[in-house]
């Protein structure tokens, strides 16, 4: 198949899913599916070979980030239930103030988070933005839309972060020019990008259309009424069931960074054991404060809500398997060759078209570094900032082949409508304000 047929049809692909759920209002778990079997179908993969990269896509998709979203999502209704993500509200909007709250929350997702695997931080946080939102007033779609950009900062642009280590790694760049340069561009990335689309919310945000209900079979992740406790526990101990797996996988992330790595340590700091180290303090603390049965009930609600998380999630893997076996990303990087443009430009262009076919940031960003990694260093540029012009490109508009997309909409209760509003649009904004910043830098370098 040529490759103008192979991008037609992986554009009627992605156009005929948005198409059918935002404007026929069809469930987008048989939309995915449908369109991950045409467009298998249709770019030659057979029918025997659809079927399997869809049951693939969702089978490899759920045994990577399967239970790091299910236990991530018992905890935050353990949480819940304790009074605890109340109280941590209560002291972020005290330190902050209401105003400020979005960037601080973008911030902390940004800068704090990095080293944690971006679906655990997002399991964490989004119980947390939904309530901030509940409680000042503020629109759902500024701070989801802060947290969207601080964690596609923290994962792309600032170490330890995944996908930047793997960036800095590919082109050469030093870890600590990496963490200079990317804290310094990531930060200022996300306080303009957070200002530029809270205002932009301001005009176009319509909760009627953008917020989905529980009709819309999506409960979302808010914080609800807390029960009043048999005992009392200080917060650092209610706590404990975040913290401690948080610094276990810092941990381990640190000691692998370092090349001393412990084969115990690693154990430890796998999400999936860190997550249910942290359910089982969070289990232990409810009973100790509520009783048994506010355990049950805590986890009967978080189940059912996963259950819907982990179903979109797992049909996004699909269309991603499908889309990653008819190679058409590929066929976006072969348009491409190192010295044909402003190398700054040209690996923002590379990772942002990737981004668009295939879905993956992390993907994306490694593939562009990747590509001009044999000539970095006849380009004249600074390896790092060609490392963050790709990252910034591979944050630019992830869409409904992308897992996280259907995560922020379940978690946030959010329509699809208004997904593409707080994911796609919000990281789309930071994507431009970070190419800016790096010519920037450029210039004055």
């Amino acid at each position: 198949m040529s490759n103008s047929l192979l991008l037609l049809h992986t554009a009627i692909t992605v156009l005929g899913i948005v198409g059918l759920i935002v404007g026929a209002r069809l469930n987008p778990v048989i939309v995915l599916v449908l369109g991950s079997l045409y467009l298998g179908l249709a770019t030659g993969l057979g029918f025997e070979g659809t079927a399997k990269a869809v049951t693939t896509g969702f089978g490899d998709l759920m045994a990577e980030v399967g239970l790091i979203i299910g236990f991530g999502v018992l905890l935050g209704s353990l949480l819940s239930a304790t009074g605890t993500l109340q109280r941590i509200v209560e002291l972020f909007l005290k330190a902050f103030g209401k105003d400020r709250s979005p960037y601080a929350l973008g911030l902390s997702a940004g800068v704090v988070f990095p080293a944690i695997y971006f679906d655990v931080a997002l399991v964490m946080l989004a119980p947390m933005a939904r309530s901030v939102a509940a409680r000042t007033g503020a629109s759902v779609a500024a701070v989801g839309g802060a947290l969207a950009i601080g964690l596609e900062v923290g994962l792309l642009m600032v170490l330890p972060g995944a996908a930047a280590l793997a960036i800095s790694g590919s082109l050469g760049v030093g870890l600590g020019m990496m963490l200079l340069f990317g804290i310094g561009i990531g930060v200022a990335s996300i306080v303009i990008a957070v200002f530029l689309h809270g205002r932009l919310m301001r005009r176009t945000w319509n909760p009627a259309k953008d917020e989905a209900h529980v009709d819309d079979g999506i409960e979302g992740m808010a914080v609800g009424s807390a029960e009043t406790p048999k005992r009392t526990l200080p917060l650092i101990v209610l706590v404990l069931p975040v913290l401690v797996p948080l610094l276990l996988i810092v941990l381990g992330t640190v000691t692998e960074t370092a090349g001393a790595r412990v084969g115990w340590i690693a154990f430890l700091a796998d999400p999936v054991v860190a997550l249910l180290i942290g359910l089982v303090l969070g289990c232990a603390i409810t009973v100790w404060t509520l009783s048994r049965d506010a355990v049950e009930r805590a986890l009967n609600k978080g189940a059912a809500t996963s259950g819907t998380i982990l179903l979109f999630t797992g049909v996004a893997g699909s269309l991603g398997e499908v889309i990653s076996r008819t190679g058409v990303g590929d066929v976006v990087s072969g348009l491409f060759h190192a010295g044909s443009a402003s190398p700054l430009l040209l690996a923002w262009l590379v990772a942002a078209l990737l981004r668009l076919a295939q879905g993956s940031g992390s993907v994306a960003a490694i593939t562009a570094a990747t590509l001009l990694a044999p000539v970095v260093g006849g380009l004249g540029t600074a390896p790092v900032l060609v490392a963050l012009a790709a990252a910034a490109g591979a944050s630019f508009g992830g869409h409904v082949s992308d897992n996280t997309f259907w995560m922020f909409r379940t978690l946030l209760s959010l329509s699809t409508r208004g997904a593409f509003q707080v994911y796609t649009v919000a990281q789309s904004i930071m994507s431009v304000v970070a190419l800016a910043l790096v010519l920037v830098a450029d210039l004055v370098s």
